[in-house]
Order: structure tokens, then C-alpha cells, then sequence
């Protein structure tokens, strides 16, 4: 995955005040809370994710506790906790929030399936970046294409980092060559010819109507409607311990 800016979840930078760090093992009581570096997340949604209260004890262990926390809430890029006397800060990086999202070289796929697939991943304008779910985006659209028999489609995600903490999103896709159907072999059945199992079938092998049609070509959404209707043809005539064993 192609990117202009590389978007860091950091592992933890523990930056308790010296006083703390020479003796880690020493816990105080929290009399006050403290977040710092908010920008767009409010204090109240941080605070959700921090399981501390005015009056708890804190130490070492809790506070690790509260770092998977907060990093698992995926809102920051960036998390430090440091010491004040009896205050506990916590100072934050948000992730970047997308400014603008664009798809590219997409022709046989329409943008708004494209963008259906984005918004269940959680990409979407106003939306934060998570690296986790850039590498899931990648594998998302990838696989869209290949369900419509695009297997040597290839997207790539071009992240480009804006001031205010914002960035710019690029889909470029490559679509490829739609994979084409050469054969359907039904290897198994003696009491109907394939003619028969295959009369009603999306997916045809290629005939002189096969250009205008597109018939001949590859589709999984396709292959599983043609399976369903091979197993509606038995079960419909009664054999009802029909079984479908590979494709």
C-alpha cells in the first residue's frame, strides 16, 4: 500500500514525572484528571475509555490498564500519561481525520458500491484514520473485484497529509481483465445430463453471443446463484439427500 504519509500508532510512551519514575512502585491517589491534545473528540468519549476516577488509587499496573485502553479505542495515534503532584495527565494525539476522499480507475465497478464497501470499514469524509483499517480497506476492495472475477485488479491507498491534523485519501484502482469462462464441468451426475443441470445458469460457457452478452465471464456472486439453483433443481424433484460436495 502506497503512502504519502506513514500514520504511526505508536506503542506507548509511559511519561511519568521524575519523581514517579524513580520508584514506579509507589501509587498515589488521583485528585484530579487532566486531558491534553484534544482536537475534534470530546473529553467525555476519552473519559469512557479511561476506567480511573477521582479518589482511585493508580500505580503502575493500572496505569498500562488504561493505555490498551485508550490505544483500543483507536481514536490516537498517540498516548502519554505523566504525573502532577496528585493530578493525572493524559496527553493525546488524535488520528487524522479524512479531509477528502477520492476513488480512481474504476469503471466495470460503480463508486458508490466502492464507497459502501469504504463506509463499512469505516473510511468515509470526516472520518478518522486508523492504519489497521487502511490495510483492511486494501483487502476489502480487492476482494470485491474478485468476487467479479477481477483477479488481477489491484488498489492502492495514497494517504497525503494536510495542516489541522487532515488528510487527503486516493483509491487508485487498477481493474485488469475480467476472468472468462472456458469450461462448466459437472463431474457426478448420472440421471441428468448437463444440459439439463445447466439450462438455467448466469454463467455460460462462450457462444457467438458471448461478446454481446458477456455471459462467458466470471462472476462468484454468479457461481453461487448457479449452485443454489443446481441444488433447487434435485431437492424440487425429491432427491432430498442431494449433496454438493466442491466447486
Amino acid at each position: 500500500m502506497k503512502r504519502t504519509l506513514l500514520i504511526a500508532a505508536t506503542v506507548v510512551l509511559l511519561g511519568f514525572a521524575p519523581a514517579y519514575a524513580k520508584a514506579q512502585e509507589e501509587a498515589f491517589v488521583v485528585r484530579d484528571i487532566r486531558i491534553e491534545g484534544l482536537q475534534r473528540i470530546s473529553e467525555g468519549a476519552v473519559l469512557n475509555y479511561l476506567p480511573v476516577n477521582i479518589g482511585d488509587t493508580l500505580d503502575a499496573a493500572s496505569v498500562r490498564q488504561l493505555l490498551r485502553g485508550l490505544y483500543a479505542s483507536g481514536f490516537f495515534a498517540d498516548v502519554e500519561f505523566r504525573r502532577d503532584g496528585d493530578a493525572l495527565l493524559v496527553a493525546v494525539r488524535e488520528q487524522p481525520t479524512i479531509e477528502s476522499l477520492l476513488i480512481e480507475g474504476n469503471k466495470d465497478v460503480k463508486t458508490e458500491d466502492l464507497n459502501r464497501t469504504l463506509f463499512d470499514n469505516g473510511i468515509s469524509e470526516g472520518s478518522l484514520v486508523k492504519p489497521s483499517v487502511l490495510e483492511e480497506v486494501e483487502l476489502s476492495l480487492t476482494d470485491l473485484y474478485f468476487g467479479r472475477g477481477k483477479y488481477g485488479a489491484e488498489v492502492n491507498v495514497d494517504v497525503t497529509e494536510l495542516p489541522d491534523n487532515k488528510v487527503d485519501v486516493v483509491i487508485d484502482i487498477t481493474e485488469g481483465d475480467r476472468s472468462r469462462i472456458r469450461q462448466i464441468n459437472i463431474v457426478g451426475n448420472e440421471l441428468f445430463t448437463d444440459k439439463e443441470l445447466k439450462k438455467d445458469f448466469e454463467l455460460k460457457t462462450p457462444n457467438w453471443l458471448s461478446f454481446i452478452r458477456q455471459d462467458d465471464r466470471y462472476s462468484r456472486e454468479a457461481l453461487q446463484g448457479d449452485l443454489e439453483k443446481l441444488r433447487s433443481y434435485y431437492l424440487d424433484r425429491g432427491y432430498a439427500d442431494f449433496e454438493l460436495q466442491s466447486t
